[in-house]
This record gives C-alpha cells, sequence and structure tokens, in this order.
C-alpha cells in the first residue's frame, strides 16, 4: 500500500494522532496492511485528501478525519469494516455532486473515494459495459463512443455515472432507452456490516428494485453491469441551437415549449433546456432567458426553430456535435464552469408536466430581485423525452415519477459563506412553491438533486406500498442507517 503523507517528522501532526491513534495502533498501521497495494490514505492537510474532498457545494458538506482510495472491492469492504469496529460513520465519494442537507450529518467519518475503481469493459458480444464504482460520466461517453458504442448518459460530464443511477437518473438518450437506472442489469454492493452481494433480477431481487430510485440508502456499489447500444450512422450526430432573450419574451418562449409537449408524438430526438441567468454583457441589470434545443440527428427540423427564430433573440449559437461534445453546451465538461468546486451550491427541484407561464414569471421576478451575492444562480428549466420512459412499468423500479416531463430546478450559487445560506435557502423554497401554485400538483423532487427539506413521499413517492416496501428493505439491509447520509428513508 502506498501513502499520500511523508513519514518524516515534520509530516506528522498533531491532527493525525488525536484522530486517528486508538489503542492497537492507527488508521494506517491497523487499517493498511489489508488494504491493497494500489490503495491510498489520505489525511487532512496531504493534497490527496483536499483534492478527495472537495465538493461541488460547499453548503452542504461532510466532515472526514480520513479518506480511502479504493482501488478494489475488498478494499472497500476493510474500510467498512474497520469504520464499523471504530465507530466512524463513512461515505462513498465519486463525483462530489451531491449537495443534499443530509451530508453534514457525517462527521468525523470515513470517506471512501472511489475515483480509483474506474473500470469500462464492454462484454456479453457488445450488449452491455462492466464499470467500477469510480467511473465518470465523461469518461463512459468518450469510452463507448470510441468503441461504438453509448448508453443512457446525464448532461454533466464530472458527475459519477453510478450514483445519477442510484436515483433513477435522467439524460441523453432517455427517450430512445429509458432512464439511467433503466440500463441497471446488476450490481456489486457491500453492505453496512461489510458484506459483498450481487443484486440483479435473479439476486436479491428485492434490492435490485430498491437501488434504481433508492440506492444511496442501502450500499456501496463497486461495479454495475450497464446495457449499452450500437451506434448508429443516423444518430450519431447532435444538432444544437442555443437561443437567448431578453425576460419580456419568458411566456412566448415557453409556449412555444408547450406546445410541444402538447404533441400526441413528441420526437424521441427533441430535448430542450432553459435557463434563467444573469449574464452582464447582454443585460447589466435584468435576468436573461437561454433556450436550447437539442436534437438527435444531423440538423433540428426547422419546425421547431422557425418559431423561435420569429421571437427576434439576441444571439443564437447553433452547431452539430456528437454524443461525445454535448456536453459543451451547458458548460459541463470536467473543465466547465458548471464543474467547478468550491461554492456554494443548492438546488430546489420540481418536477412538472407542462410549463406554466405565470409560475415562471413569478420565479423569474423572485430571481431578479435576488441580491447581488446570489446573481451566479441560475434556474435550470430541463425537458427530457420520456417516450420510453413511460412505458417502462412505474412499479418495476424504485423511482417514483415516470409521469413527470420537466425538471426544474432554482440553483442558488454564491461564494462559500455561511452567513449567505438563510437566504439563498429562503429564495429557493420561494421559487420552488411559486412552481407548483396554482398547478394541483404535490412536490415531486428528484432525489438526485433533492435539498433535504422535502418529505419522504415528495422524494419517493406517494403511494403508501412504495414507502412501506422501501422502509422493509431498509431494516433488512442497513438497520443501524449506516447509508443515512443522502435522503435517508429513516
Amino acid at each position: 500500500m502506498s501513502s499520500s503523507f511523508l513519514w518524516g517528522m515534520g509530516a506528522i501532526t498533531a491532527g493525525f494522532f488525536n484522530a486517528f491513534s486508538f489503542g492497537e495502533g492507527s488508521i494506517q498501521s491497523v487499517l493498511g496492511p489489508s488494504l491493497s497495494a494500489a490503495a491510498e490514505v489520505y489525511l487532512p492537510g496531504s493534497a490527496g485528501f483536499t483534492n478527495a474532498s472537495a465538493r461541488w457545494s460547499a453548503a452542504a458538506m461532510p466532515d472526514f478525519e480520513a479518506i480511502v482510495k479504493v482501488h478494489s472491492e475488498e478494499d472497500v469492504q476493510q474500510t467498512i469494516k474497520y469504520a464499523n469496529k471504530h465507530d466512524y460513520p463513512f461515505l462513498a465519494i465519486s463525483g462530489g455532486h451531491g449537495q443534499s442537507s443530509a451530508l453534514k450529518n457525517l462527521q468525523n467519518g470515513i470517506g471512501i473515494w472511489m475515483r480509483g475503481m474506474g473500470k469500462i469493459e464492454i462484454v456479453d458480444n457488445g450488449t452491455a459495459a462492466l464499470l467500477g464504482g469510480g467511473v465518470q460520466n465523461g469518461e463512459l461517453i468518450s469510452t463507448l463512443w470510441s468503441h461504438g458504442k453509448q448508453t443512457v448518459t446525464t448532461g454533466c460530464d464530472c458527475v459519477g455515472f453510478i450514483a445519477p443511477i442510484l436515483g433513477g437518473g435522467h439524460g441523453w438518450n432517455q427517450g430512445r432507452y429509458g432512464l439511467p437506472a433503466d440500463q441497471l442489469l446488476s450490481a456489486r454492493m457491500v453492505l453496512a456490516n461489510g458484506t459483498a452481494i450481487t443484486v440483479s433480477d435473479t439476486e436479491h431481487p428485492d434490492l435490485f428494485w430498491a437501488i434504481r430510485g433508492a440506492g444511496h440508502n442501502f450500499g456501496v456499489v463497486t461495479e454495475i453491469k450497464v446495457k449499452v447500444y450500437d451506434r448508429e450512422p443516423e444518430l450519431d450526430q447532435w444538432a444544437a441551437s442555443g437561443f437567448v432573450y431578453p425576460e419580456d419574451k419568458l411566456e412566448a418562449v415557453f409556449e412555444i415549449a408547450n406546445e410541444w409537449l402538447q404533441r400526441p408524438n413528441q420526437p424521441m430526438e427533441l430535448e430542450h433546456y432553459g435557463v434563467f441567468a444573469f449574464n452582464p454583457d447582454v443585460d447589466p441589470d435584468k435576468p436573461i432567458v437561454m433556450f436550447w434545443v437539442y436534437y438527435n440527428g444531423a440538423s433540428i427540423p426547422s419546425a421547431f426553430t422557425d418559431p423561435l427564430y420569429a421571437l427576434d433573440p439576441i444571439a443564437v449559437d447553433s452547431s452539430v456535435t456528437d454524443l461525445a461534445g454535448v456536453n459543451t453546451h451547458l458548460m459541463a465538461t470536467v473543465d466547465g464552469a458548471s464543474c467547478a468546486k468550491g461554492f456554494s451550491r443548492v438546488f430546489y427541484p420540481v418536477n412538472l408536466i407542462t410549463w406554466s407561464l405565470t409560475n415562471l414569471r413569478t420565479v423569474l421576478d423572485i430571481f431578479a430581485a435576488m441580491p447581488s451575492a446570489y446573481r451566479n444562480s441560475v434556474v435550470m428549466l430541463e425537458g427530457y423525452p420520456v417516450n420510453r420512459v413511460v412505458e417502462i412499468p412505474s412499479d418495476s423500479t424504485a423511482y417514483p415519477d415516470r409521469e413527470g416531463r420537466l425538471l426544474v430546478s432554482p440553483l442558488l450559487t454564491y461564494a462559500a459563506n455561511a452567513t449567505l445560506d438563510a437566504e439563498a435557502f429562503e429564495i429557493g423554497e420561494k421559487m420552488r412553491d411559486a412552481l407548483l401554485e396554482g398547478t394541483g400538483l404535490k412536490l415531486n423532487a428528484y432525489v438526485n438533486y433533492a435539498r433535504g427539506d422535502e418529505s419522504l413521499e415528495a422524494v419517493y413517492g406517494y403511494e403508501e406500498w412504495r414507502l412501506e416496501r422501501l422502509g422493509k428493505l431498509k431494516k433488512a439491509y442497513d438497520p443501524e442507517g449506516k447509508f443515512n447520509f443522502f435522503e435517508p428513508i429513516s
């Protein structure tokens, strides 16, 4: 086993001994020999610890005393057993993008950094892939693409691929193939007691149902097998057009989007993505409305873009790329602004069926009135196709809201300063309430974006049987609540 810190006297700190010295030795001397040769233990103050503990949102920071970079399933098992023996909470880390308030409940814990498990292997005659627990979304897209394959992947390169699946997931190709969770064939998991098991339709099928929508509650996923699909020449390209409008065009833009949603046969190739944002180069005082149209093909049919051009946009940015390049439009490449860490960020997600123009205007007014400290915030207005999503029975997975066609997410973004939190939370709550006003809908909150103040029903579904089933599984597989640091069921 290699170590990320020097054993010279200058590198041995009092904090090291205070945090991780026991009667029988330190974490290094006790856990170290049981780990693989490639595994590393990072302690506070080391570059490895700083890198592994950095999170996308500083508003929901777990507190770690050490982080173990694991390279095998056995490393995960040994780390969990060590943590249990010494009564330390633990948390798996991949992309570090979760921002649920429950993360702050982990104090003085051990992080299990999965990035050393980056396996991507195409198997089963090219119909599936085995993926390690540390694979990031962008890595998977580019690797599969280079091998003539693709699957349902998310709109951000720097998030872990597996964690979104545990909450159902949304992303490119879902209109054609279903949610990311619908691509899951099996998973290897380490449970709360350190036991490793396989879950699938035939092995622990009850748990397999649960991890496709509520999986953060049940274990550390070390490897998955997912469906992959051949690239098809006529579907290799993605056309994108981004329109920028002044705020007074809001209603006209989303009236067009509503017309698309009302069509009985919405194309599975069509996606739209709106954003409220501030851009002083365009308007120094008021927010702007950005509206991206994506089409899985060489060009976007003019029937979708002509009405948007007719609204006289301030600017239009059009291009044609492939799946491996489509996330660049969202500035969500690894080096893009959407992936930058160190800010405080909080989501307030709401699933909707159609766009309420009145409610969008209310949200935009709240957004426009925010103090300057929050002007790096955005409101994300995601319209993914659901053609295949709604064909899959709702009770087949723990993901609760296959009917929701729109994912709306006020994303408060501001300097990592705890004194700004309270006002940010208040603004986010106002926007969330406004989005539901008069719709007759209950709050359905996408678990991967969940703030942490939502009810269990809002996150995991309002059908009584869903929560009963999840509750029983939680008691069976995690009776002590070891995995209660992200939208816990109990």
